[in-house]
């Protein structure tokens, strides 16, 4: 189906402008119908902080994606205070980037810094960003309150820097799960750095499935981390397989799980053991450094299990773990 002739773009902007200008309270009214629009930005400041934008009808999206360009955003709010939006259907006709991404493009040079991601914490699987078949990519200077992840990196997430987040409730920072697929590009190069986690069900965590793999997990570093209140502060599960067990006929990760380094992480755990090494013993966890640690659990040491995992410590680590 060709792109309909009618754009609205231009009656929408134009309407904006009006209520914008204008100090008294006003609606931006859409009525009933479907209204095709290009990329749109509804800037401020503005003289009102009492806008509404009603919308009956339907926004509609270019089904040709590139007709956005670099715009970076198909509708915008920008310095923008007391603006109310209700109703209606934003239509983003996502089906061409689906094939784009179904055919396993990555995306390359990504930044996102300051923003908020806000979902219950009792709503399921509702992760706050991830990132995965991505290279050089940014997150920063934002806060994130979510019912999964606040940031999950899956398979193909390389050269990540993340810094200055904070992050509750949710279920941390993770990298995984990871090794479903056999054939899968691996994890590298991840900085987490200055994070806040606060009231999460995990810190710091990786999690592989425990099937047969060639994905890879290295050279990650986690560093000037606090947690307060977080259930699991440190983990690596290489044992990951929900339903019982059926999905996991070798029982055994083979995802290969090394460079991991953890600096600087202060804080407490909600539960007495705050680390938790759990790896394959076909394909132990390698080369994991702690360097000045200090996890408590209702103001005394924390405990620590550690499986199949090696590493050192260096200067003050509490919980201290017994490499095995």
């Amino acid at each position: 189906m060709a792109e309909p002739k009618t754009d609205s773009t231009r009656a929408f902007s134009e309407a904006w402008k009006r209520a914008c200008s204008d100090p008294r309270p006003s609606v931006v009214y859409v009525p009933y119908g479907k209204f095709h629009l290009r990329d749109i930005a509804f800037e401020g400041p503005c003289k009102s902080n009492a806008i509404v934008v009603r919308i009956d009808g339907t926004l509609v999206a270019p089904s040709d994606y590139s007709v956005i360009g670099n715009a970076g955003n198909w509708i915008r709010f920008h310095k923008v205070d007391g603006v109310r939006i209700s109703g209606g259907i934003l239509d983003g006709q996502g089906t061409r980037l689906w094939s784009c991404k179904l055919a396993g493009k990555d995306c390359p040079n990504v930044k996102l810094q300051r923003v908020t991601v806000t979902a219950p914490g009792s709503s399921p699987n509702t992760d706050g960003i991830h990132v995965e078949r991505s290279s050089l990519v940014w997150i920063l200077n934002s806060t994130i309150s979510t019912g999964d992840d606040c940031i999950s990196m899956g398979p193909g997430a390389r050269n990540v820097w993340i810094e200055r987040v904070a992050c509750g409730p949710g279920h941390g920072i993770s990298i995984g799960s990871l090794g479903w697929k056999f054939q899968e590009p691996g994890v590298e190069n991840i900085t987490v750095k200055r994070v806040h986690l606060s009231d999460t069900t995990n810190g710091l965590r990786i999690k592989t499935w425990a099937r047969p793999s060639l994905g890879f997990v290295s050279n990650v570093l986690f560093h000037h981390v606090v947690m307060d209140g977080v259930k699991n502060p440190i983990l690596i599960d290489q044992h990951y397989c929900p339903g019982h067990g059926q999905n996991c006929p070798s029982k055994a990760s083979g995802v290969r799980v090394s460079g991991i380094r953890y600096k600087s992480i202060r804080g407490t755990s909600s539960t007495q053991v705050a680390v938790r090494f759990d790896c394959s013993k076909s394909n132990p966890c390698t080369g994991i450094t702690m360097h000045d640690v200090a996890l408590t659990y209702l103001g005394k040491e924390a405990a620590v299990t550690c499986v199949n995992a090696r590493g050192t410590s260096s200067g003050f680590v509490t919980p201290l773990v017994r490499w095995s």
